[in-house]
């Protein structure tokens, strides 16, 4: 009776509609060092989310930091502890008031680029000088925030080329591929249900008609065609708004 019971119960609950996320969450609150603990190991976030509460969902192989229902933050999961999963490109922003962290801070020393941002960096120094082109070279670093580092090497590769050695220049040969953004499924649904409408063009011709025909002529036609008007009737009178219907007039 026991197995029976427990059969019919299991076959009454309801069936979950969305898909199981195989994670452990965990709330908390950024630190002004822009990092959320999860399991005795702290991971960073944008700067905009510092002292901010979000959520930590653990995977086996990694860690999303969610905030406000989106993604903000993805690292590979550390079973070590007391560890610091840092994203340098999280920390992009604190370097315009920092530019000597780039030398010195283990975020940005340990930083794996291509070889050719120091090429970049070299070629700026000698020709502006050590403080001006580390900060043209910050300028630079700070494009990877919104172009991947493949493609803006690309550019640097071919701004060195052809000795175009500012930030400036760079940042504008890196403008147009900001949307060069394949587009998604709902996209392609939408553009490929547009080319299937035609709208007929207009006929002009129907305004030539009304515009050659005199006023009492027209309002004649259109007493003549109202199936409300009996052949033969005299029209009654339009009867004026009474005073109860101008009190029921407001916004």
């Amino acid at each position: 009776m026991s197995a029976r019971f427990e059969r019919d119960r299991a076959a009454a609950l309801p069936v979950p509609t969305h898909r199981f996320d195989a994670c452990i969450l965990q709330p908390g609150q950024v630190d002004k060092y822009q990092t959320v603990r999860f399991d005795r190991n702290s991971y960073s976030v944008p700067r905009r989310w510092a002292f901010r509460v979000v959520t930590a969902k653990g995977y086996v192989d990694r860690v999303e930091v969610v905030g406000d229902g989106a993604t903000v933050a993805t690292h590979a999961r550390s079973y070590g502890s007391g560890q610091k999963v840092l994203d340098p490109l999280h920390f992009l922003g604190t370097l315009e008031k920092k530019p000597a962290a780039l030398d010195h801070a283990p975020v940005y020393r340990d930083w794996q680029l291509p070889p050719v941002f120091t090429e970049l960096r070299a070629a700026l120094v000698a020709r502006l000088g050590s403080c001006v082109g580390t900060r043209h070279h910050i300028r630079v670093l700070q494009l990877l925030a919104s172009h991947p580092v493949e493609r803006l090497a690309s550019v640097v590769t071919g701004c060195l080329a052809r000795g175009e050695l500012d930030a400036t220049t760079i940042t504008a040969a890196a403008r147009p591929f900001r949307c060069d953004i394949a587009p998604s499924s709902s996209d392609n649904a939408m553009s490929l249900g547009l080319a299937a409408v035609t709208v007929q063009p207009a006929d002009l011709a129907q305004f030539d008609r009304l515009l050659t025909r005199s006023p009492s002529q027209g309002d004649a036609d259109a007493r003549r065609d109202d199936p409300a008007v009996a052949q033969g009737q005299p029209e009654a009178p339009e009867v004026a708004d009474d005073a109860q219907r101008v009190g029921e007039a407001g916004p």
